[in-house]
């Protein structure tokens, strides 16, 4: 597993919108089965959205292309950076309105969702544009055969930690769950803005220096 790769990785997983969105499950409806449901949701989006760059990879590849060098996956990681970078300025203009902590309005629901509703928001949340440039990455690297898979599953599991620990905890801990869903949800309740614009604008720039050096290579 690249470096590149590993910090992708990192970045995916630290989705304030998830946890809030876990947290608020376990709080209001007390059914974690649905916090685990929306992780696994999490963890497929993820999954089928880097798999389907890494094919893609693959059939350019074996059409004969595949020793220039990728100056098109350089591209396309400064396409995603370009992305990111309006979503952390968007964000940005939102914290400093008057309701800047304003949770989305789909959050309101969250508490009342079934099993198969929250694996479908599990599907919905992720930054698939950060599991597209961790494709883009692994083909990038090269990786022959199962290599390549097993990189794959790397990336998922650590862009799924985040998701998966927490639930994971308040299963098995169950007495601990009311103090610390009441100081999680304080927290990210303050502070989720903050994280998303940091978190978004970071990528962004690591993803359009990346893609820019790709290019100037080929």
């Amino acid at each position: 597993m690249s470096f590149n790769l590993l910090l992708l990785g990192i970045a995916t997983t630290i989705s304030p919108l998830f946890v809030i969105a876990a947290v608020l499950m376990m709080s209001e409806s007390e059914k974690v089965r649905t916090s685990w449901a929306a992780a696994v949701g999490w963890a497929v989006s993820i999954g089928v959205s880097c798999v389907a760059m890494v094919v893609l990879g693959g059939v350019v590849h074996d059409s004969g292309t595949g020793h220039r060098k990728h100056w098109w996956l350089g591209a396309i990681d400064l396409a995603l950076g370009l992305v990111l970078g309006y979503l952390a300025l968007r964000e940005l203009r939102r914290s400093r309105s008057k309701s800047p902590k304003d949770l989305p309005k789909w959050m309101n629901r969250v508490g009342t969702m079934s099993v198969i509703t929250a694996f479908g928001l599990g599907l919905f949340l992720p930054a698939n544009v950060l599991a597209y440039a961790a494709g883009s990455e692994i083909v990038q690297q090269h990786f022959h055969g199962a290599e390549k898979w097993v990189a794959v599953v790397l990336y998922v599991l650590t862009g799924s930690l985040l998701e998966v620990m927490p639930v994971l905890y308040l299963t098995v801990r169950p007495k601990n769950r009311e103090r610390l869903l009441r100081t999680w949800h304080r927290w990210l309740d303050s502070h989720w803005q903050q994280v998303l614009v940091g978190l978004f604008s970071a990528v962004s720039v690591f993803l359009m220096v990346k893609g820019v050096v790709a290019i100037l290579r080929a």
